[in-house]
């Protein structure tokens, strides 16, 4: 076999390849820059088409959204108000006035009333007006509807619930409409079953009602002079009819230097009893603790003296009645936790703890304004030492 040197090979057909594939090469380059300017080009028609139709779309969602508002503002206008009406004869949730803690001036008050119920005769031959209005007046937390509910449960009467969201419709016009109408089922029951007894509650009537020279007021006369004259209607036609308001500030106006807080002196005449709801003493709360951390097989977690004890702190811890059922309710989920896991439990470690993790405790619903840290800390730290003693 014949072999060529390498030094006498011919390389010329060699260069002349090379050149022509430099050559090819550029090309291609040049092609894709042209092919990528292209793609580049058509995203970009693509992404500004994209966004004049989603433009187009979310203009079109916004028409559709407001036009669904009209017209649920427009159904709302005619939507008719449903009373509802609640039995709690057997609603074992619902505890009768007598079983409450404390509220001794309204136990009384509502005990009389029912004597003079049975005796009407007797009633008008002393010249005594069946009573029609009641008005509830106390910080938050209180026992205000909770009182409201309790004499409907001794009464065994119907219990009617003018909820405020009544009087959130932005035209006064048709929440005085609704109130009237409302008022006027309420009036047709009454007349249906003239010998039963029917509470009717309204809560935060200051927050819903015009108050005076107040900068609050939501609606105009209109709405008040319509709530007064209801008030007077269901007074005159229906004697079964006990009208409950609440507030959760004071409505004449007496304990606080600041107008604002008075209620519509019309709709407060209109009130033919009035009843202040306080914070709980320590009696009160020691009654209320105990009821609420008495475990269903009757186990007792404090003793006597530790209740007491137990008392008076969340009284200089300035609690209502909600923060102790709120207390308790945690607490109980602590013990219940433990007991679960480690067949036992410290009620007296898991109250200091819960406690400790409130933020709400020390609130001061009068003043708008939470306890020191420093003092709160002090007297949960007496506390937790008194337990352990």
């Amino acid at each position: 076999m014949l072999i060529t040197p390498i030094s006498q090979t011919n390389y010329s057909f060699k260069k002349e390849d090379s050149r022509s594939v430099q050559t090819k090469q550029n090309k291609n380059k040049t092609d894709r820059v042209l092919l990528y300017s292209l793609m580049g080009f058509s995203a970009l028609m693509a992404i500004s088409m994209l966004d004049r139709t989603s433009k187009t779309r979310l203009q079109k969602l916004f028409a559709e959204e407001v036009e669904c508002k009209n017209k649920t503002r427009e159904i709302n206008l005619h939507k008719p108000v449903e009373m509802e009406i609640k039995s709690f004869k057997d609603d074992t949730t619902v505890e009768s006035i007598d079983n409450l803690v404390g509220l001794n001036k309204i136990k009384d008050f509502v005990n009389k009333y029912q004597t003079l119920l049975s005796n009407k005769k007797t009633a008008r031959e002393h010249n005594i007006e069946p009573v029609s209005s009641i008005l509830f007046w106390g910080v938050p937390g209180t026992g205000k509807t909770t009182a409201a509910k309790g004499i409907a449960k001794k009464l065994d009467a119907d219990f009617i619930q003018i909820d405020k969201e009544l009087f959130d419709s932005e035209f006064v016009s048709v929440s005085a409409r609704q109130l009237t109408t409302l008022v006027d089922q309420i009036e047709q029951h009454a007349k249906n079953n003239p010998n039963k007894q029917i509470v009717v509650f309204m809560d935060e009537i200051d927050g819903t009602m015009s108050i005076d020279k107040g900068n609050n007021s939501k609606h105009s006369e209109d709405l008040v002079n319509t709530l007064k004259k209801a008030m007077t209607h269901l007074q005159q036609e229906c004697e079964n009819v006990i009208f409950i308001g609440a507030t959760n500030k004071d409505p004449n106006g007496l304990k606080s230097d600041n107008t604002a807080v008075r209620l519509n002196t019309a709709i407060l005449s209109r009130f033919n009893y009035q009843f202040e709801l306080d914070l709980p003493q320590p009696k009160y709360i020691k009654e209320a603790w105990e009821k609420l951390i008495k475990t269903q097989s009757g186990k007792v977690k404090f003793t006597d003296r530790q209740n007491e004890i137990i008392s008076q702190k969340f009284h200089e811890l300035g609690m209502s009645y909600r923060d102790i059922k709120n207390i308790s309710n945690k607490m109980n989920i602590e013990d219940a936790v433990e007991f679960c896991r480690n067949g036992s439990y410290n009620s007296k470690k898991n109250l200091i703890k819960v406690l400790r993790e409130d933020e709400k405790i020390g609130y001061n619903s009068v003043k708008k304004q939470s306890m020191e840290q420093k003092k709160k800390e002090c007297i949960i730290k007496e506390l937790e030492e008194s337990l352990s003693k």
